[in-house]
């Protein structure tokens, strides 16, 4: 169990950092665009988050579902011996 709530720890530092990192980016490239392209800019990038925090979601859904169904012994139910 100590091994799954260390690689949960370091997935999430890992997309936490990676998600610093891109919003840095994105920052100096809006500071570099004119008004109309940076507001249009933004536009994306609100989309991209959008999609972004919506996938995660399913992602922790479907997660949150693998644990349920192993531990409740789904698997060997489901599965023809």
């Amino acid at each position: 169990m100590s091994t799954l709530v260390t690689i949960c720890v370091v997935i999430l530092v890992g997309a936490r950092a990676r998600d610093n990192l891109r919003l840095r980016q994105q920052e100096i490239v809006l500071g570099k665009l004119a008004e109309s392209e940076a507001v249009a800019y933004y536009e994306v990038l609100r989309r991209r988050v959008r999609n972004t925090r919506i996938l995660r979601a399913v992602a922790l859904v479907s997660l949150l579902g693998l644990i349920y169904a192993w531990k409740h012994g789904l698997a060997q139910v489901m599965t023809p011996r």
